[in-house]
């Protein structure tokens, strides 16, 4: 079962990593924001990955809250994205 972890964090990484690309690399504003939230997901799925590894369930309240804290940064920012940017 420890090579099933080992595979899900490491896609988990890689998949950090392509995000972390999109992030410096995109074009638009809103590129960048729905970057930074699929980072915050990727995140809070590879701390549960880890605690599943660990056997230990301690933080989850924790990760509730930071995903919803991404979830509500992301959604403020495009609401303040949207009224400045005209429609492409």
């Amino acid at each position: 079962m420890t090579w099933v972890f080992i595979i899900t964090f490491a896609l988990l990484c890689l998949a950090a990593l392509l995000v972390l690309v999109r992030l410096l690399r995109g074009r638009s504003t809103l590129d960048r924001i729905v970057a930074v939230d699929v980072f915050v997901t990727l995140v809070v799925a590879a701390t549960c990955v880890g605690m599943g590894w660990q056997k230990n369930g301690e933080n989850i309240a924790l990760l509730a809250a930071f995903a919803l804290l991404g979830f509500i940064g992301s959604v403020v920012a495009a609401r303040l994205v949207e009224k400045k940017e005209s429609y492409r």
